[in-house]
């Protein structure tokens, strides 16, 4: 038997939640159940069109695919990546011109952010969590015109990819940000794909109380490899 991965785990926590039995997924995805539980057991990597079938009948959305499996499938080893940013990684962010940030992905932990990020922000910085500040913190309300879209869009987010994060860390996550009533409102609500695509978000600057509307871009680092994503905000014109 093999060794179990982020993607195994990740597709039997999918299975799960949909309340479905391998024999059940089996006739979803037209696979035999046997084939199932070697994906999920690690034994087997499935190939590009078991994963399409497998996707499909999950009710994975489209545009976390090509994240699960960056973060699922087994690494190449190019070595040991920062766990946290170096000076030169921290010189590069304080370089860019508008609202940016490392993040950790699928947690949202927030590794590093530049000046113009945590002007827009305040409180989030290195060190914060995401989720936990859109839900703990009075300023995420005053900063995000559309406060519940976006904190749908990360709860969904978080909910569909935690299984590939680690569990504690999770747990962890869960529970602080379940001190706030709204959580479990959002947690349940229902995310609309237009949403979930869009690449637009409004905010108001706390200084100004300006409104302005921010192209949102986020990259995945290549050279040098990095275990965070940078995340930025760009005013768009």
């Amino acid at each position: 038997m093999g060794e179990s991965t982020a993607l195994s785990v990740y597709l039997r926590e999918r299975r799960m939640a949909a309340g479905l039995a391998r024999s059940e997924l089996a006739v979803r995805a037209q696979m035999a159940p046997l084939l199932i539980g070697q994906i999920e057991s690690g034994a087997l990597i499935p190939n590009q069109p078991m994963l399409q079938r497998l996707f499909d009948s999950l009710d994975v959305p489209l545009w976390y695919r090509k994240h699960i499996l960056v973060l699922g499938l087994p690494a190449i080893d190019t070595g040991s990546p920062a766990p946290t940013p170096s000076a030169d990684d921290l010189t590069d962010l304080a370089s860019l011109t508008h609202p940016a940030c490392f993040q950790r992905f699928p947690t949202m932990d927030i590794l590093a952010a530049n000046s113009d990020y945590q002007r827009m922000f305040p409180g989030l910085g290195a060190g914060v969590n995401m989720l936990e500040w859109m839900f703990l913190d009075p300023a995420a309300k005053k900063v995000f015109l559309d406060w519940t879209t976006e904190a749908q869009l990360l709860v969904h987010a978080f909910r569909m990819l935690s299984p590939l994060a680690p569990s504690q860390r999770v747990t962890e996550i869960t529970e602080s940000c379940g001190a706030s009533p709204d959580w479990d409102p959002v947690w349940t609500s229902e995310v609309h794909a237009q949403d979930v695509a869009r690449r637009h978000l409004r905010v108001r600057e706390r200084s100004t109380g300006i409104e302005r509307r921010m192209l949102l871009r986020i990259y995945d680092p290549a050279f040098p490899t990095r275990p965070w994503w940078l995340y930025r905000l760009i005013p768009s014109r």
